[in-house]
């Protein structure tokens, strides 16, 4: 059974070997022996022409004739984990090469759960806010969190542990901070150690790029005195070879208007260069008393439009959100939520990846929780649950790639 593997670290060598054939395996069956509630004839990208110049980057990168392309997945609590998001991404990297670890962000020092391959720490308490929060006065970046402390020499440490792929390295940063031109900072890794203010100048800059002399898997930085708070929104961690760039934003409670109200998150969002947008709401939305269409399409086109004028030639993918229980019962919203996104994909040609209708839509949430595959909430999912949903997107994305190439 294909959920026997997913404790191993060598999951995905177990599912996709490294074939020298220029298509990618995919391994839907697989899964759907597993799990009879999956149907892969469903699992495909809808309105999927969208995806073509996302789908002839890749192929670029696979004929060595291209650089690094980048995905940024933005989601919700189902993101945030990234147990989902990860498995795509190790997927991709995989068969594509690796670009770096993409945006993280000390999530510890916001009290809130981090990746699984991502640890924090310093030496003072730092205040801190989601984009779920608007109502607290403290600034959120890109990241979706931002972290503030007016303490001078606060500290901050992240790692990386090894992901599928091995040890995960970077030599270029580029950190989003507060645009205070009084603040400064001391960075050090094992080998090198230097100061970097926040701007080089008087024009605000997006981020503060520091490049390393070799390889590291960590790294810390202590704010110099200046009197000043200090504000960190994350660091996006890359390497210098041609590959994929996964930048994962997911922020626990958020909703597609908590982003369309984020200022900051859409004025730093440009920096990531992205060519593909993945996102990935609605189960909060579909946690509400009630969901009004009108509203809720509205709130789905500005964050459209806020994409495209941020990025205008990525391509954009939406994710319908997987069955979940509201109040410990069946979610009728949730069925409401996923329709008025398939509808709005349909009417806009926008490439849409349902997943709801994927795992057997309204009530399939119980074969999810019988099997195993959900937290005692019924709205969350456990580890192996949410690589199971990663496997289906990377296939969903895997079948349009290997479409796209067979015509070219």
């Amino acid at each position: 059974m294909i959920q026997k593997f997913f404790h191993t670290a060598g999951l995905f060598f177990l599912l996709f070997p490294v074939l020298s054939a220029q298509t990618i395996p995919i391994t839907d069956n697989n899964l759907a022996r597993s799990y009879s509630f999956i149907h892969p004839v469903f699992n495909t990208v809808q309105y999927s022409s969208g995806l073509d110049s996302f789908y002839y980057k890749l192929h670029l990168l696979k004929k060595n004739a291209g650089d690094v392309v980048s995905i940024v997945h933005i989601g919700d609590s189902h993101i945030q984990a990234d147990f989902l998001s990860g498995v795509v991404r190790e997927g991709l990297q995989q068969y594509f090469g690796n670009a770096g670890r993409g945006l993280v962000f000390p999530y510890q020092l916001a009290q809130s759960n981090a990746p699984p391959d991502i640890s924090s720490s310093s030496n003072t308490r730092w205040q801190f806010n989601r984009v779920a929060h608007p109502e607290i006065p403290i600034s959120y970046g890109i990241s979706g969190y931002g972290i503030k402390t007016n303490t001078d020499g606060a500290s901050v440490s992240l790692s990386l542990r090894p992901d599928a792929l091995g040890s995960q390295a970077f030599s270029r940063l580029r950190f989003f901070l507060d645009s205070n031109h009084s603040n400064s900072w001391m960075f050090r890794t094992e080998n090198m150690v230097t100061p970097f203010a926040v701007q080089n100048d008087s024009t605000p800059s997006l981020y503060k790029e520091v490049v390393l002399d070799s390889s590291a898997s960590s790294f810390s930085m202590t704010s110099l005195p200046s009197g000043n708070a200090k504000e960190l929104y994350g660091v996006s961690l890359e390497n210098s070879g041609p590959g994929i760039l996964y930048h994962t934003i997911g922020v626990n409670g958020a909703r597609y208007d908590h982003y369309n109200k984020a200022a900051l998150f859409w004025k730093q969002l440009t920096a990531l260069n992205a060519d593909l947008f993945i996102i990935s709401l609605g189960t909060n939305e579909a946690q509400a008393l009630s969901v009004s269409e009108n509203i809720f399409r509205q709130e789905i086109a500005s964050f459209i439009e806020k994409l495209k004028a941020v990025s205008p030639g990525a391509s954009i993918l939406i994710a319908s959100a997987a069955d979940s229980y509201k109040r410990r019962r069946l979610n009728l919203a949730m069925k409401q939520v996923n329709h008025i996104l398939a509808a709005y994909c349909e009417q806009n040609n926008v490439p849409f990846w349902d997943l709801y209708r994927i795992t057997n839509g309204h009530g399939s949430a119980y074969n999810w929780s019988r099997r195993g595959l959900m937290n005692r909430d019924r709205i969350h999912f456990t580890a192996e649950g949410y690589r199971v949903q990663g496997l289906l997107l990377f296939n969903a994305l895997a079948k349009g790639y290997n479409s796209f190439i067979s015509t070219d």
